[in-house]
């Protein structure tokens, strides 16, 4: 995937849903590509900022970005001048500067993706994963702030990357394989299970409209595997649609995964608060 793809959609993960920073940061990026192509202060040759991997370096260009939007707000010559008159908010607002920090943030972010996959690939036992995965992204103090929220969206990406990968990108129960429809569905809530929220065996590959039927309890699996319709579904709801999307599969073994089985104490878990 394009790293400027990739970097706009680790600020959509990291800002609140309402935020305008991923796209002002990706602007900025633009801004700064585009200026950095006319005067090519740091040997660039061309390359975007987004495929910069050198921590090092990236610190370099904030710096004197920084400077040059300090520049710009004092009506001073600076590299500024090269951009797009309708784009001088951008650096007089120092979204150029914040979006290279948000630059650098993302490449660490790379970094103990990384780290992780190397946790992944070495352990054996998924509740030794899940411990693990726990402590190197920091999830284990609790909190309201910015920074244990990033915290909890950075381990939730990464849960939901492990267990899409566990099921070969497909829904366990359809076999759906578009990536924007899966959802990485936790068998016992992130917030129920703090010692398994990174457990792969606690989560199921599902396409959206099945995420929220097992989120709600409205369907669940056996001990065989085997989908588990709620009476809600069977009884109050009986339209052909319905039937089609949950009667259609019930009774049928979910699709199973590459390497980790769904743990079943914790489908025993869940299914306990489904009224069946």
């Amino acid at each position: 995937m394009d790293n400027r793809i990739q970097f706009y959609e680790y600020n959509v993960m990291v800002s609140h849903v309402k935020s305008g920073k991923p796209s002002s940061y990706a602007t900025a990026i633009r801004i700064m590509d585009e200026i950095f192509r006319q005067v090519d202060v740091f040997g660039l040759k061309g390359q975007s900022l987004c495929d910069i991997e050198d921590i090092k370096l990236l610190t370099t260009i904030r710096d004197y970005i920084k400077s040059e939007e300090k520049k710009k707000r004092q009506g001073v010559s600076s590299i500024f001048d090269l951009g797009r008159p309708n784009q001088t908010s951008y650096s007089c607002k120092g979204f150029c500067s914040a979006s290279i920090l948000s630059l650098i943030d993302f490449v660490r972010y790379k970094l103990d993706v990384a780290k992780a996959d190397e946790i992944v690939g070495r352990q054996s036992k998924a509740n030794k994963i899940s411990s693990l995965l726990i402590e190197h992204f920091d999830l284990t103090k609790e909190g309201k702030d910015e920074v244990a929220e990033i915290k909890r969206r950075k381990g939730q990406s990464y849960f939901r990357r492990m267990v899409l990968a566990n099921y070969a990108n497909q829904c366990c129960i359809t076999g759906l394989n578009v990536p924007e429809l899966l959802r990485a569905s936790h068998i016992v809530a992130w917030k129920d299970d703090k010692p398994n929220r990174m457990n792969p065996e606690n989560g199921l590959c599902l396409s959206a409209t099945y995420d929220a039927a097992f989120d709600q309890h409205l369907i669940s699996f056996d001990e065989d595997y085997r989908l588990i319709v709620s009476k809600s579904l069977r009884e109050y709801y009986t339209s052909q649609t319905t039937r089609d999307y949950f009667d259609a599969f019930e009774g049928k073994k979910l699709i199973l995964p590459k390497r980790y089985l769904p743990n079943q104490k914790l489908l025993a878990k869940h299914r306990d608060i489904m009224v069946i």
